[in-house]
């Protein structure tokens, strides 16, 4: 699936490239090949060659503090869960953080063939699995590196509250949507508020962006990719986006949820009805966001109605 881009890409010079890759291989005397990557919409990425190997360079362009985010995050899952290794990173650059990462020679997930439903759905669940294994005491968005930044209150309903929050008031979502679809999600968040995830003993590294542009699968693996919306949350949240997307790959729900299981992932009963409703914060707090992303805004708003008609229905595992 095409994405729509919220910053354009950063267009670098040979001489700029080179400059860059030096720093982190010195005796590197030239680049032998250099392209953009398509996929994501906020930060610019580039595949190179040296010699036979292949990398990946990522500019951090929203956010210079993502850079040591992701330079964290990298230590501490490190060998236990599959993520392109981090080769080498760069926090102070006067033009853009940047860092450079191993290259999967894989597919994303949209395009793995559909016979590969079973396993690449397993490992997905074991995926998920190795990231909720890293746990919290205190849950909330990280601020420097991965200590908390912004709390979230014992108790709270944080993704509710903030979905709730954002759509009670004039702005880009209730423009967007609409005042009846706005309404409408309004009553029905309200309505089915018990649904939403509190914290409790259930705080654990949450990737909140995993979706087939951030998944690889190469050779019966999955590799996630892009931790820029990492925080310390609750797992539901990475089921709701991952079955936003459902349409685009491959998916079978029990054998996602096995392999979640296998690996010592937890579940809820309701878990289904649970990440479908709380995929609104994710909805609302892109549809809140400038620019405009016309195709990007109608699968959301299309994603928000889907789930309000066909609540009734949505049962594991009659999905």
């Amino acid at each position: 699936m095409d994405v729509e881009r919220s910053i354009e890409n950063i267009h670098l010079s040979e001489n700029q490239f080179l400059s860059i890759v030096q720093k982190a291989f010195p005796e590197c005397g030239r680049v032998d090949s250099y392209k953009l990557l398509s996929g994501g919409a906020l930060n610019t990425t580039y595949k190179f060659q040296i010699k036979d190997q292949s990398f990946v360079l990522r500019l951090y362009v929203r956010d210079r503090a993502l850079c040591k985010m992701e330079k964290e995050i990298h230590a501490l899952i490190d060998g236990k869960v599959s993520t392109p290794k981090l080769i080498y990173l760069e926090e102070n650059h006067p033009f853009f953080p940047y860092a450079i990462f191993q290259f999967i020679e894989g597919s994303h997930i949209s395009e793995v063939p559909w016979e590969c439903k079973n396993s690449l759905s397993y490992d997905l669940g074991k995926l998920l699995a190795s990231i909720h294994a890293f746990t919290f005491p205190v849950a909330g968005l990280f601020g420097e590196g991965i200590s908390i930044g912004k709390p979230f209150k014992v108790g709270s309903s944080p993704y509710f509250e903030e979905a709730f929050s954002l759509l009670s008031k004039e702005g880009f979502a209730r423009a967007r949507l609409g005042d009846k679809l706005s309404e409408q999600m309004l009553e029905f968040m309200q309505r089915n508020k018990d649904f939403f995830p509190k914290v409790e003993g259930n705080i654990c590294l949450t990737h909140s962006d995993f979706k087939p542009v951030n998944l690889l699968y190469s050779l019966g693996k999955s590799f996630v990719l892009d931790w820029e919306f990492a925080h310390a949350g609750m797992g539901l949240l990475d089921f709701a986006i991952l079955l936003r997307h459902k349409e685009q790959f491959p998916l079978d729900l029990g054998y996602l949820v096995n392999g979640y299981t296998d690996f010592g992932g937890k579940l809820p009963d309701e878990w289904l009805r649970s990440s479908l409703i709380t995929d609104f914060i994710n909805i609302v707090s892109m549809l809140d966001a400038p620019p405009e992303r016309p195709k990007l805004f109608h699968q959301l708003k299309s994603a928000a109605q889907s789930t309000i008609d066909h609540w009734d229905f949505f049962t594991y595992p009659t999905f």
